[in-house]
């Protein structure tokens, strides 16, 4: 929206923010259309105000009386009824709190003419002689106040950011980094808003600004050193100060009855190279803060290019494009008569054109007069003039409504009309948004230490046990521990159970066949077509699976005549080849409810650690043992199988109790920081949450050692009562593992009989290998090696589920129990409430009061201390959710 103030200053109007742009409080400008229909009913005026504005300007005289407000009245009407809504909703914090409201931000590199742009559409002289305006944000707000008040001006300093770093400017700490964008400056949880200087005389202003930006660039100083009143202020450079940059805002209101609602944004020019090494922290730290406003969808980008330079050079446009904010933006070329015709033109002829360095709104070009001396009716004056000349009214006529800052304030005019009208619905949903999460952080600040102190702490350690013990429990939706770590236990015991031992036989025959009665050389197994190529097998001392094995292996015409029994072990295929988890990561749920997040480890179903024998591993245990009877397997040879067979069972052990440790200790501390969040931050809360993580840590240093002590015991001593459970798993593996060697044996001597095997068919294979008998064969050399292995596997069968059993029946019954039956009392020990015979020091019972009260009183009233810093926080929360609850109110009453 555009006007004349009576000193001729041509302004446009959008709302005001309080605070620089942050990361905080996300919005889309483009979706902003699907959150819902605004409970703000608009004005019809507003919406056609600008189409009444931009004909207006049409018809405007090329002369501009002072005192003229045509425009601006026009403006007025419709746009008021928004600007008062942005205005008021900027008045109760809504920006600082929910979310960047509407703004206007000029951007773009130094020297580039930002300050005269500023000063042609606003009226507002900004200093230019120190420098300092360069080195932090300023923020020009404009109020309009009822007829007859005077023109009044207010200076604030805006800290939303602490100084971190070195007093050296130069410091090498004072970089920009991934983590801190803005280097030695830290974004406060609470902005802080000090009143600089207050004035009614206009031609103060230029001075005051100078000074308070100065009062910006030395956070380490007093402001009150650098008010105008003060001794030696006036004679303040800027040359030395402590930082060379600073992102906290120096923020200029103005009320008056001749402006109108005015919010904008000049930005540090982006700096392209430093002028020294001292300076070089500040290129990264000044373009990462004006990427921070750039990136807010809810402003308005005026990108300044100055047309005495080449625009592919420009900076500030390269961050425009990089931050996707090109669509939102608009560019504005100055310094239009310093550009020589011909070809210094035509690059700009291009981009007016939109052929080069297309953006979202096109450009304007707009002519300032430098000289801070000359009003701006008389530069006003002086736009008209040059553009009513070649080639702007020639050549370029086509662009003429892009030519003078009236006409570039129409078209923000325009665009804020749109995005005020898009915004309104999303700033009501995150007002409300905002008002919840108020509510919730001041439902988890600890609540002042009133009335009967130790008893309120018993009640609520009664509250946790019956919460804890509903957890430990299980057995519902709401309380998922016990099934995550059954599913757990169940992985572990699967994972134990596929480790079984093997036999190796790719190498084993090979090796053996100088020392056996085998007058061939065996080969491996050949695939299912018959192509004779060879392969290493691996043979798992389990049915289900070497079944599958030998029947891919040989395909004998006529069925098997030996049944394989089933197993009882899942088969370990791809499919079903179980994984430990790893630990789980506690999230908290809504309401309180818990639940888990549960992803695989390292170890994995295929059992990698899993011990593989081989045949000549075996024949020298054995013979190592060897008692001297024939045909005698000596049980200290089958024992010292069984012993390595289990050398790995600590590992899926280990995984278990951390998955238990993680899984457990990380659901009773989010139950105890609900239980007790009301005491969030003092020294009760700690102390509760710390002996819960002591009491768990030392139960499970009990549970551990218990485990690995049923572990040693299954590794030293092989021993099982359940003789037929052993005879039969020994006797299905002895079938398998017969069955595996003999078609080893057979594809060796048919190898042997046919040296071109691997260029018959597949057909003809088949015919071969269901013609060899036993009595081809021979007796099997490796019987005693066979039934050692298969001995050890029917006692693995048995082992393993009694391990698996102990030790999770012991996980139940020890540590889980402890959790629940004592941990409640531990926490009253470790606050004071009770002696560790069982007294308790504080009541008599669990409802009367007790002897000690006044010291049980006194120690609980330290324990629940609110600290001031929680407090001072309290206050504010106080005040922001009374602030968003009043913009709420109205927000939905209009």
């Amino acid at each position: 929206m555009a006007r004349k103030s009576k000193d001729g200053a041509v302004v446009a109007s959008t709302a005001t923010s309080h605070t620089p742009a942050t990361d905080q409080g996300p919005t889309s400008i483009t979706n902003m259309g699907s959150v819902g229909k605004s409970p703000m009913s608009l004005p019809k005026l507003a919406r056609s105000s600008v189409d009444l504005v931009t004909a207006r300007i049409d018809n405007s005289s090329d002369t501009f009386d002072e005192d003229s407000d045509a425009g601006l009245e026009l403006l007025s009407q419709g746009m008021k009824a928004f600007m008062t809504v942005i205005q008021n909703l900027r008045d109760l914090g809504v920006e600082e709190l929910v979310l960047p409201l509407p703004k206007i931000v000029v951007l773009g590199d130094q020297s580039t003419g930002k300050s005269s742009l500023i000063e042609g559409i606003s009226g507002i002289k900004v200093p230019r002689s120190s420098g300092t305006c360069t080195r932090c944000p300023l923020e020009i707000n404009l109020t309009p106040s009822e007829a007859g008040t005077p023109w009044r001006a207010t200076l604030y300093l805006q800290k939303r950011y602490l100084y971190e770093g070195k007093p050296i400017a130069g410091s090498r700490r004072d970089g920009a980094t991934k983590t801190r964008p803005l280097g030695p400056w830290v974004a406060q949880s609470i902005p802080e808003n000090s009143l600089f200087f207050k004035t009614n005389d206009k031609s103060k202003i230029p001075e005051a600004l100078r000074l308070a930006q100065l009062a910006t660039l030395n956070p380490g100083s007093d402001p009150s050193r650098y008010l105008p009143s003060a001794t030696g202020a006036k004679n303040s450079t800027g040359k030395h100060t402590q930082v060379m940059f600073s992102p906290n805002v120096v923020r200029l209101d103005v009320s008056s009855p001749d402006v109108p609602n005015l919010s904008f944004y000049d930005l540090p020019g982006v700096i392209n190279q430093a002028e020294t090494v001292e300076e070089e922290y500040l290129v990264s730290l000044v373009q990462n803060l004006v990427r921070s406003y750039i990136k807010e969808e809810a402003c308005i980008n005026l990108l300044a290019m100055p047309m005495t330079d080449d625009a592919a050079n420009s900076t500030a446009s390269r961050l425009v494009q990089e931050l996707s904010a090109h669509h939102r933006s608009i560019g504005v070329l100055t310094k239009p008569d310093r550009v020589q015709s011909g070809e210094g033109m035509a690059q700009w002829i291009d981009i007016l054109d939109g052929k080069k360095f297309k953006i979202g709104h096109g450009y304007f070009v707009v002519k300032n007069n430098p000289n801070p001396d000359v009003s701006n009716v008389v530069a006003r004056q002086e736009e008209d003039g040059f553009f009513s000349q070649e080639p702007w009214v020639g050549t370029l006529s086509a662009h003429g409504d892009r030519f003078g800052t009236l006409k570039l304030s129409a078209k923000l005019s325009k665009l804020l009309n749109l995005q005020i009208q898009t915004s309104l619905p999303k700033i009501t949903n995150q007002v409300r948004l905002k008002r919840a999460e108020i509510v919730e952080r001041l439902r988890q600040l600890p609540e002042p230490p009133k009335g009967n102190l130790p008893f309120k702490i018993f009640e609520k350690i009664l509250a946790f046990e019956q919460d804890l013990r509903c957890h430990l429990g299980g057995g519902s939706e709401e309380y998922p521990f016990q099934k995550e770590f059954h599913t757990a236990a169940v992985k572990f015991r699967s994972t134990i159970a596929i480790s079984y031992p093997r036999l190796s036989l790719a190498d084993s025959v090979d090796s053996l066949k100088s020392s056996t009665q085998l007058p061939y050389r065996v080969s491996v197994t050949p695939t299912p077509s018959y192509s004779g190529k060879r392969r290493s097998d691996v043979i798992p001392i389990d049915s289900d699976e070497e079944d599958a094995t030998i029947q891919n292996s040989i395909h004998t015409p006529s069925p098997s005549k030996r049944k394989q029994p089933p197993s009882t072990v899942p088969q370990s295929t791809p499919s079903k080849r179980s994984r430990l988890d790893k630990i789980p990561q506690f999230v908290p749920g809504q309401d309180g409810v818990s639940s888990f997040d549960i992803s695989t480890t390292s170890i994995d179903g295929t059992a990698p650690f899993a011990k593989q024998f081989t045949l000549q591993e075996i024949r020298t245990i054995l013979q190592d043992a060897h008692i001297g009877l024939p045909n005698q397997i000596d049980p200290k040879a089958t024992k010292r199988m069984i012993k390595e067979s289990l050398s790995h069972w600590h590992e899926p052990l280990d995984e278990l109790l951390r998955f238990t440790s993680e899984a457990c200790l990380g659901m009773i501390l989010e139950r105890a920081s609900w239980i007790f969040g009301l005491w969030r931050g003092t020294r009760c809360f700690d102390i509760l949450l710390e002996t819960c993580e002591s009491f768990f840590k030392k139960q499970l240093n009990i549970q551990t050692a218990s485990a690995k002590r049923v572990l040693c015991i299954e590794r030293q001593a092989a021993l099982t009562l359940q003789e037929e459970t052993m005879r039969s798993a020994s006797e299905r593996a002895l079938i398998t593992l017969e069955a595996a060697c003999r078609n080893e044996r057979v594809m060796a001597f048919l190898i042997k009989q046919n040296p071109d095997w691997d260029n018959l068919s597949d057909r003809a294979k088949a015919d071969k290998i269901s013609k060899v008998t036993d009595a081809h064969l021979g007796p099997n050399p490796y019987v005693q090696e066979l039934r050692a292995i298969s001995d050890v596997r029917g006692y693995y069968e048995c082992a393993y589920s009694r391990f698996v059993d102990v030790i999770y029946q012991g996980i139940q019954s020890g540590l889980f129990t402890a959790c629940h039956d004592e941990l409640g009392t531990a926490l009253k020990q470790g606050i004071g409430l009770e002696e560790p015979d069982g007294r308790s020091s504080c009541f008599e019972n669990e409802y009367k009061l007790p002897l000690t009260t006044i010291l049980a009183q006194q120690r609980c009233a330290v324990l629940l201390a609110v600290d001031p810093e929680n407090e001072r926080v309290r206050a504010e929360l106080v005040r922001q959710n009374e602030n968003l609850m009043k913009a709420s109110e109205w927000l939905e009453s209009q």
